[in-house]
């Protein structure tokens, strides 16, 4: 299943990371489900233009990618620089680093349903630390 491996490492160095979503219908199908929601290929794209907003200097290292028949596994760490608002916070200046899990299955050689966890917790924590209130400092 090298083609899904292909597929991943493309989308997270591609789109994720480089913030380019112009093949977007290339990756994912029509019908594409997220984390149990239909979101079509409009759902990454929206994805990828929120994170691109909050944060620049975009790295993603695929620290692990595992394929078994139609499914991909990807842990993967991204870091960054927190340069616009995310979840309310505003921009800290902040170097952060993060690590997820996606889990893809393919079908006609598109990602039909993905399902990811995220640590979005450890992020905010990064970029509002030291800060009893809660909000961002000096970066």
């Amino acid at each position: 299943m090298s083609d899904h491996r292909e597929l991943a490492e493309r989308w997270f160095s591609r789109g994720w990371a480089g913030g380019d979503t112009g093949f977007a219908e290339e990756v994912f199908a029509e019908d594409f489900v997220l984390n149990g929601k239909k979101v079509g290929p409009a759902g990454p794209r929206r994805s990828v233009a929120a994170v691109h907003s909050a944060f620049s200097d975009i790295g993603v290292e695929l620290d692990l990618i595992l394929t078994d028949g139609p499914y991909v596994v990807t842990h993967y760490t991204t870091t960054a620089r927190h340069t616009g608002p995310f979840r309310g916070v505003p921009a800290s200046g902040r170097s952060i680093t993060a690590t997820g899990i996606v889990i893809w299955e393919i079908g006609d050689g598109k990602v039909v349903q993905d399902w990811n966890v995220f640590d979005t917790a450890g992020l905010v924590a990064q970029i509002t630390a030291g800060h009893e209130d809660g909000g961002p400092g000096e970066g």
